[in-house]
Formats: C-alpha cells, structure tokens, sequence
C-alpha cells in the first residue's frame, strides 16, 4: 500500500510509516478477526503478522493509517499455507469502492488518501481546519496533521486534505 502525501513521484518511493491492518470476517456486520501493526517501506511492502486467521477462510483486509482513509479490499481473500500477499498500488480497483488516487503515471501506482487527522472517515473542514492551525504554529514532528511525512506541517499538507475534502473524498466499506 502506498500513502498519498507520501509518496514521491521523481523517486518512486514512499516515505516510511506504520499502518495498521485489520482482518475482518467477509460477513456483516464484519468482525474482527485479527490486527497487526507493522511498518510499511519505501516500497509500499509491510509484513504483518496474524495468528487468529484460518486457511481457507474469506475476509476483508482493512487499512487503516494515522491520517489517512480507512481502506478495505476490493473483495475478501483467502489464506493459503498461512500466508497472504495482496497488492492495493497497482490499481484503484484493488479497494473497495476503487477508493484510491493515483499518484504516479509511470509506473502506475494508486495509494490511500490522505487528510482524515481526525479518523472520523471523511476528510472535510475539520481536517483541514486542524492543518491549517498547526502549519501557522510551525508544528514539527511525527503528528497527524504532517500528511506529507517530511515532519513538519505546511501548506502541501493543507493542500491535500483541502482538494480532498473539495472532492469529498471519505471512507467506502462493506
């Protein structure tokens, strides 16, 4: 998975963070079944492990990142021997409700939206609000209103939680 803000066209690379994802029953009301926190790198690729899920058994794939959209798979998917790969960069499709933007041309990739600082599901004034605030007081540092990752909250973040919220972007789930 890739995160918007994050990511750099010129370099092809994304700037590293941790992301939380969460493995929920296929049916409603959607259960979790597990969660792991881990690292996402430069590329996109995090390792998460979990011990509560079944080979066999379909489920949603939840992403959620400290100030982005919460993103669900396009469709559940099955364990194999343990082991899960599934790749949400190569097309908006891959989410559900091809909720994603495209961030790169070539190659092409898709990421996660930016700008929900607040984690209620949509970005809107209130996010760009709470930007807005902390980039006029110089705020620095790992905190939820840097949706670039470059530690330092400034008018690039408040640009993308605004065209965000203009587009109305918020969460799609099942």
């Amino acid at each position: 998975m890739l995160i918007q803000g994050f990511y750099n066209v010129g370099a092809n690379s994304m700037t590293a963070d941790t992301a939380t994802v969460y493995i929920r029953n296929s049916n409603s009301p959607y259960a979790v079944v597990d969660t792991a926190i881990a690292f996402v790198n430069s590329t996109g690729q995090g390792t998460y492990t979990f011990s509560n899920a079944s080979n066999g058994t379909p489920y949603y794939i939840q992403i959620v990142h400290r100030n982005s959209i919460e993103t669900w798979c396009k469709n559940p998917q099955q364990f194999t021997a343990s082991a899960l790969t599934y790749n949400f960069t190569n097309a908006n499709a891959q989410a559900y409700g091809d909720n994603m933007i495209q961030v790169d041309a070539s190659p092409v990739k898709f990421a996660i939206y930016g700008g929900d600082v607040n984690r209620d599901g949509t970005v809107d004034a209130t996010d760009v609000a709470l930007i807005d605030n902390d980039a006029q007081g110089f705020v620095s540092g790992y905190v939820v209103t840097d949706l670039t990752g470059d530690d330092f909250v400034d008018g690039t973040d408040f640009l993308i939680a605004d065209n965000n919220a203009a587009n109305f972007v918020s969460a799609i789930t099942p």
